[in-house]
């Protein structure tokens, strides 16, 4: 198959992170925007970019569970179902609301179903947490492989992390790709150049969209933040850096200051910090830790851009938080991509794939379309990008591996 040839399709593409680094891969639109009932808030933004900002009104949004659905058949489906199960962030406490077992985890079953059965894809990739390249996410992981087998795909487990596409943004995430071969395909390993967090954010232009947007605009008044301005007469982030401590709670624990701080706001009436700082010397007394929502500080990368990180983030160079349109640069969308609603939606942003990871998994799916990687012996391929081996020898005779060996 020649690479013009290609065609393809996002499946729930949610805010379009994944898609549009699938377009930056193909070099070309998608056939159609796929998704199910539910998701077409979080699809809006995705659907709003293609058809107004871009001008493709011919490229229509289409829900597969709605009633006679104009369906398009194409080479590769790419989708971004919920990770909310496997997620670090979900606060479950049962087995039906985290974990392997959530009902959640059934969106990505049915992106692996519906890509091959329904729209005839070769290739259907699905982006995910990092648990699902863990024992936590086993369970999960069997499942997409027994709906691969059933069909004759193989499956590829891919972990990696956005700091290696590119972007400064420590973003570690898993990909599950099923191809339609008897064996899974060696995908190439990447480690990008990339500019630190400062250089970064300053490649956005001057008229991008959202630039007035600021995240949380009392990030310079935080507690701890003030208390080590205060003592130290620095640059509170120069110091951090320095030091390498992502937070301003955890930088007053280090330097062990945490009653003098608590006795400066107190003495200086500052009602936030006293309620924060009386709370955690209180837990730290019953050995306990803490909830911490302070200014957090970054150097040559940040942390995934997710819930507090992105409220809490202080800017590398300006004393305040970020914008939406620098949140949405380190997830890599183009300088003319519209949030629908703004601030209202942020949370939106952090629910997706990083434009350039995406990019680089379809640059593989590419090549595997066009003959150009070689393939395993395997129909079950782990690969580990942040420390770029195999953890499934794809020499092996065996064509289906030990799975409490592959997990182990």
């Amino acid at each position: 198959m020649n690479k013009k040839e290609i065609t393809w399709a996002p499946l729930i593409p949610l805010i379009g992170g994944q898609a549009l680094g699938a377009e930056k891969a193909f070099g070309k639109p998608p056939e159609a925007i796929y998704s199910f009932g539910g998701f077409e808030a979080n699809d809006s933004h995705y659907v709003n970019y293609q058809q107004n900002t871009l001008g493709r009104k011919d490229i229509p949004y289409v829900l597969l569970d709605s009633e006679n659905p104009n369906i398009k058949q194409v080479d590769v489906v790419t989708g971004t179902p919920p990770c909310a199960a496997l997620s670090q962030l979900n606060t479950g406490t049962t087995a039906e609301s985290k974990g392997a077992g959530c009902a959640k985890n059934d969106f990505m079953y049915m992106v692996f179903e519906n890509g091959i059965d329904v729209l005839g894809a070769k290739v259907v990739i699905v982006e995910n947490a990092p648990a699902l390249f863990t024992n936590k996410g086993r369970p999960v992981a069997n499942k997409l492989y027994e709906i691969c087998k059933e069909r004759g795909y193989s499956l590829t487990l891919f972990k990696t992390s956005t700091r290696f596409h590119g972007v400064p943004q420590g973003r570690d995430r898993s990909f599950a790709i099923g191809w339609k071969s008897e064996s899974a395909p060696v995908m190439n390993y990447y480690n990008r150049d990339r500019k630190d967090f400062a250089e970064y954010l300053q490649e956005i232009p001057d008229n991008a969209l959202h630039q007035d947007l600021v995240i949380n605009k009392n990030v310079p008044d935080e507690p701890y933040y003030n208390f080590i301005k205060t003592k130290t007469n620095r640059d509170v982030r120069e110091i951090m850096v320095e030091e390498n401590v992502k937070t301003t709670l955890n930088y007053v624990c280090k330097k062990g200051w945490m009653k003098e701080a608590n006795e400066w706001f107190h003495k200086t009436g500052n009602e936030k910090g006293i309620k924060y700082s009386d709370h955690a010397i209180m837990k730290f007394a019953d050995g306990k830790g803490v909830w911490d929502g302070s200014v957090h500080v970054f150097g040559e990368y940040m942390n995934a851009v997710i819930g507090r990180n992105m409220v809490d983030t202080m800017h590398p160079t300006e004393e305040r938080s970020l914008t939406i349109r620098e949140a949405l640069h380190m997830m890599g969308f183009p300088e003319d991509f519209e949030l629908l609603d703004g601030l209202k939606k942020m949370n939106h942003i952090a629910q997706n794939c990083p434009v350039p990871t995406s990019r680089d998994m379809h640059l593989e799916i590419s090549k595997f379309l066009t003959g150009d990687l070689e393939l395993s012996n395997t129909t079950y391929l782990r690969q580990n990008n942040l420390k770029q081996l195999m953890e499934y020898d794809p020499n092996g005779t065996d064509t289906t591996p030990n799975l409490e060996e592959f997990f182990g």
